[in-house]
């Protein structure tokens, strides 16, 4: 998902110092508290959109919490909040991808404070961001640097393509760190990536897909909003895949390597289970498989022993900080040094917010 450059030491003292914004929670008698969930798309798009509808089950099981759920308000989200708010009473409102809408949602948040807006993605600053509004942004680059590791083991042809929506720092930072992986597990791999536009409909990363495998990759993989038709081609084509966002296993199930998968089911839980008690909540949630937001898809039938033995340690490693994805040194696919000798970016480091580059070992196909 695209993403914006914020100050977040800026945001982490001002979301330390905020308070309850909600009543008390419900009494025995009174309705329960509405929550609202607004999606970008299909909650059945075996994407980034499932994820997140998979994950609104936890909201679903708590008690005093009814559940208003919106598909397709990418282009109408400030409608979409107006009812939700006005017309269902929601006091919850999580959107799960903001994109040019961030300014105006916040406006609304702001003229709503007694209304909780949870939002996917990296944090704007404090100056800018009403009480009421907290953000969730989970480091999907971690776990497409384990599938990463598990391609580089599984590619004979030492040829791996990767699908992708658009060269945004967001999704550059999970192809980058997808092909350190790979070519951790062996140096010697070459990861060609395809960009097919944000959005893209399902036909169009079908033919990148395709054009991968006709140019020699025997691995294919996705960053892409709806990513199943990758898993898809290659099963056809008699190749191996890795997923993202959802389990795909059963898109590709003789070929199937593993995915990057979201896991918001218990942070939204938490949450919002403290707003329906009424106690403080923490306004900014971020983290990896540290925190448990993201997570692998277990390994397919191709996976061998010692493609597991790495990836588990790898993701280990990240789990408890000793490692990061991006540790130089790290050169860019021209030659320069983009990340020297000892220099490391943690998962909040505003750097990966301005990546631009793709890594050694990585070029772009033209479809």
């Amino acid at each position: 998902m695209t993403k914006t450059t914020h100050h977040r030491r800026e945001v982490l003292k001002g979301f330390g110092a905020a308070a309850a914004l909600l009543a008390a929670p419900p009494a025995l008698g009174f309705p329960p508290l509405g929550v609202g969930i607004l999606y970008g798309g299909s909650r059945t798009d075996c994407g980034y959109n499932q994820a997140h509808a998979e994950a609104a089950r936890a909201l679903a099981a708590l008690p005093d919490v009814r559940l208003e759920e919106r598909e397709n308000a990418a282009g109408t989200l400030a409608t979409a909040v107006e009812d939700l708010i006005g017309g269902r009473g929601c006091r919850v409102v999580l959107v799960t991808a903001t994109g040019d809408a961030l300014p105006g949602l916040l406006a609304q948040a702001d003229a709503n404070r007694d209304t909780a807006f949870l939002l996917c993605g990296s944090p704007m600053d404090v100056e800018r961001t009403p009480v009421n509004v907290g953000f969730f942004e989970g480091y999907l680059d971690e776990a497409q640097h384990i599938s990463g590791i598990v391609a580089g083991y599984a590619s004979r042809a030492k040829a791996i393509g990767i699908v992708a929506s658009h060269p945004a720092p967001a999704v550059l930072r999970c192809v980058n760190a997808f092909a350190l992986g790979a070519r951790r597990a062996d140096p010697a791999v070459a990861v060609r990536v395809a960009f097919v536009g944000e959005g893209a409909p399902p036909l169009s990363v079908a033919v990148a897909a395709r054009t991968l495998a006709a140019g020699g990759a025997d691995v294919l993989a996705a960053q892409v909003e709806e990513p199943r038709p990758v898993c898809e081609v290659a099963e056809a084509s008699g190749l191996l895949c890795c997923g993202v966002h959802v389990d795909l296993s059963g898109a590709a199930p003789q070929g199937f390597l593993t995915g990057a998968e979201w896991s918001w089911g218990r942070c939204w839980a938490e949450t919002v289970s403290l707003i329906v008690g009424g106690k403080p909540w923490r306004h900014l949630r971020q983290g990896g498989f540290d925190r448990g937001f993201v997570r692998n898809t277990p390994y397919g039938p191709a996976v061998g022993v010692e493609a597991r033995a790495h990836a588990d340690a790898a993701r280990m490693q990240l789990a408890n900080g000793n490692a990061a994805v991006f540790r130089g040194p790290i050169l860019d696919n021209t030659g320069r040094t983009v990340l020297p000798k000892g220099k490391v970016l943690r998962g909040s480091d505003p750097a990966l917010d301005r990546m631009f580059w793709l890594a050694d070992g990585v070029s772009e196909v033209v479809l």
